[in-house]
């Protein structure tokens, strides 16, 4: 009689996932998306009004 044997999900863990994020990486990467974020609202002018032109305009007549 065939006795079905389960499979061990923790035996097949990958070796490059077992370890966590380094605490510095994870505030950069999140750093970085908040950053990504922000600078994109920031410098679209559908919704700031922000264009290179004005941003030019403005520092000359400084």
């Amino acid at each position: 009689m065939y006795k079905e044997e389960f499979d061990d999900l923790e035996k097949f863990e990958r070796e490059d996932t077992k370890h966590k994020l380094p605490l510095g990486w994870l505030i950069l990467y999140i750093g970085l998306i908040i950053f990504g974020i922000f600078y994109t609202y920031m410098y679209t002018p559908a919704f700031t009004g922000w264009t290179q032109s004005k941003a030019i305009e403005e520092t000359l007549n400084k």
